[in-house]
């Protein structure tokens, strides 16, 4: 089986935000913000990550 790792197009920008995303989210609570402020941009940065999973597996079929 090969596991040469294919990229999408804007691969590179989607693992930027979901960088942003992790980041705000450990960034969170040294400002005193509610869980809600950890729990979305966690949220969302497991959600771009799924996207990228979702748009690779698309491009094999």
């Amino acid at each position: 089986m090969s596991r040469i790792r294919m990229r999408v197009r804007g691969e590179g920008l989607m693992w930027a935000a979901a960088g942003f995303c992790l980041l705000a989210a450990l960034a969170a609570p040294a400002f005193g913000d509610s869980a809600t402020a950890v729990t979305v941009p966690l949220t969302g940065a497991v959600s771009i990550a799924g996207g990228i999973a979702w748009l690779r597996r698309d491009q094999a079929a």
